[in-house]
């Protein structure tokens, strides 16, 4: 009887090891950041952060041709819009004001693509600073093309505090209605796209994240891959991303 115990255990133990070994890894999707004149990529802060929760990363290179975008994407679980130049104006309706950034026009059009194709195949998305703006346009919504002068506030330091709204992935995710990010942009969500909620605010009421739970899209204003760079903690946003 003992025997036959031994031998239970050790089946099972056996079947766990298996099926931990055979455990799909999850692929992450770094959208190309198109930078003129350079080779394909994207910053390594992105790869390493997603690579550190046992992640594969992989980049979906710039292309003009769908059906290649289409197959680029549903290879990966998951996909990334980087930071980056500012979304060309035109693309929600409006004329370039004086204090409009560097656009990539070219970039604009690949990640729209790339989102199309990442809607169409019900992917979960993520984007990131400019990754929160090209979205919150894609999916309908409108930009301040530069918050501080627009608006008559002064632009976000680089450290500073967010408040998180009850209810959102973020509160879920830190439990805490206050956290402190960084900053580097100097565009923010004007007009809200359709279906998507505001999941946290700046001391000044600028937009921070965004959700669209039930497509499953998230997006942040600021850059939790350079805070995990710092702080080991960020870890678990990205690690959230990957459930």
């Amino acid at each position: 009887m003992k025997e036959m115990k031994k031998t239970v255990v050790l089946f099972a133990v056996l079947i766990a090891v298996a099926a931990s070994a055979f455990a799909k890894c999850l692929v992450v999707g770094l959208v190309d950041v198109c930078a003129p004149g350079a080779a394909p990529g994207v910053p390594k802060a992105y790869k390493e952060a997603f690579a550190a929760q046992g992640a594969k990363t992989h980049l979906i290179k710039w292309s003009d041709d769908p059906a290649k975008i289409r197959k680029a994407v549903e290879s990966v679980d998951l996909v990334l819009m980087c930071g980056g130049e500012d979304v060309k104006p035109s693309r929600y309706g409006e004329k370039d004001l004086p204090k409009l950034g560097k656009v990539n026009e070219r970039r604009d059009e690949f990640e729209f693509a790339v989102l199309t194709a990442a809607t169409n195949l019900n992917k979960r998305i993520f984007g990131i600073c400019r990754g929160l703006q090209v979205i919150n346009v894609f999916y309908g919504g409108t930009l301040y093309q530069d918050y501080a002068s627009q608006l008559g506030v002064r632009k976000h330091p680089s450290g500073h505090e967010i408040t998180i709204k009850d209810g959102t992935f973020l509160k879920r995710l830190w439990g805490k209605s206050k956290i402190k990010v960084n900053s580097s942009h100097h565009q923010s969500v004007k007009d809200l796209a359709p279906g998507f909620s505001v999941v946290a605010n700046g001391p000044d009421g600028i937009v921070e994240a965004i959700a669209d739970e039930k497509r499953g899209v998230f997006a942040v204003q600021f850059h939790p891959e350079r805070l995990f760079a710092k702080d080991a903690e960020w870890g678990r946003l990205f690690s959230w991303l990957l459930k």
